[in-house]
């Protein structure tokens, strides 16, 4: 009877630990994702920031035991995706589980993408778009998010000569915003584009360019930039002793320094600012790890395999105390910047 009452007591035991073991579930026993991220591109200011956000994301992660590794490989000529399509490559031979990618191309990187794919690894696209099949996308709407600032630009204008410094070269990201640009600009026959050129979203780049346009001595009553750039432009008019009316800005400590001191000062003067947050990489590996642990998204959620962050600070001279309050006391360098919470990224999903 003993030896009886034992072994059941043993098999309740052993029930007891399967019963659990299954409440766990698979999860429980998934193997801890090596994560490849390739960014493209480095050395600017959103760069680093962005950068910084992926690894403020990669060592939590790895701390909490939730991954076993995460490695980032940058570009050695930024934007270049015959590159970036090798540095995916080698993230493929190491074996890693998830590639994070900022893009360079919308479509040069699909062969590779498919090559990744294949061997079970997941995909997942952030800052900017491509368009293979099976990729999640996590980014911005630049096109909207450009129109917004464009059409404030237009608006306050309303007619005079513009010039315009765009981001990288084929960019997916650059290509929907300066498509922005364009559609805005039909709307406004009265304001004349006279100079366009990249800036790199390089503020050192975009200052040089601009002091070249500002050198020809024509009159420019506006500029169309975009962020990780405006300091540097708005640079070159103080150098040469010139200001357009108007400007699209950076959401940063050191372009706020230069509009406040403007306003304080009494300048005909005015600019917009949009915050393009750098976290939006931190974010991406948080939304990658739910769907590598299995997570489907809620219905919605998703628009053509994107999901689209929502900036919902838009500063200009009316609100320019709300946005100054939050980058005061900041390094110049420094960007609005924000990154999904664990608990609003799980919110997204089922």
């Amino acid at each position: 009877m003993t030896k009886t009452r034992n072994f059941k007591k043993v098999m309740l035991v052993v029930s007891i630990c399967a019963l659990f073991l299954l409440g766990l579930g698979v999860q429980a026993f998934a193997k801890l994702p090596v994560v490849g991220i390739s960014t493209g591109s480095s050395g600017t200011s959103w760069r680093t920031i962005m950068i910084n956000s992926l690894e403020q994301v990669g060592n939590e992660y790895k701390a909490a035991g939730k991954i076993a590794d995460y490695k980032i490989v940058n570009n050695v000529v930024n934007g270049d995706a015959t590159e970036q399509a090798n540095i995916i490559r080698d993230f493929i031979a190491q074996g890693v589980d998830i590639i994070l990618v900022n893009p360079n191309s919308p479509t040069a990187l699909n062969g590779v993408i498919k090559e990744a794919q294949e061997e079970g690894i997941l995909v997942v696209a952030f800052d900017a778009t491509v368009t293979a099949p099976d990729v999640v996308n996590v980014t911005l709407d630049h096109y909207a998010w450009h129109k917004k600032n464009v059409e404030w630009l237009c608006s306050t204008l309303q007619k005079g000569n513009i010039i315009q410094i765009y981001g990288l070269e084929g960019h997916p990201a650059n290509i929907d915003r300066m498509k922005a640009a364009s559609d805005v600009l039909k709307n406004y026959p009265d304001i004349k584009l006279i100079a366009s050129t990249s800036g790199y979203w390089d503020q050192t780049k975009a200052k040089e360019v601009a002091s070249q346009i500002i050198a020809s001595g024509q009159q420019i009553d506006g500029v169309i930039t975009q962020d990780g750039m405006a300091y540097g432009v708005l640079s070159a008019f103080l150098d040469a002793g010139k200001l357009p009316k108007a400007m699209i800005g950076d959401p940063g400590t050191a372009f706020f320094k230069e509009w406040k001191r403007l306003r304080d000062e009494g300048a005909e003067f005015k600019a917009c600012a949009q915050p393009n947050p750098p976290g939006i990489g931190g974010t991406a590996f948080r939304i990658a790890l739910q769907l590598y642990n299995g997570k489907k998204f809620k219905p919605g959620v998703l628009k053509d395999n994107t999901y689209f962050y929502k900036v919902s600070m838009f500063i200009t001279d009316e609100n320019f105390e709300e946005g100054w309050e939050l980058l005061k006391d900041k390094p110049d360098d420094y960007l609005l910047n924000e990154i999904m919470s664990e608990e609003e990224v799980a919110a997204l999903f089922e």
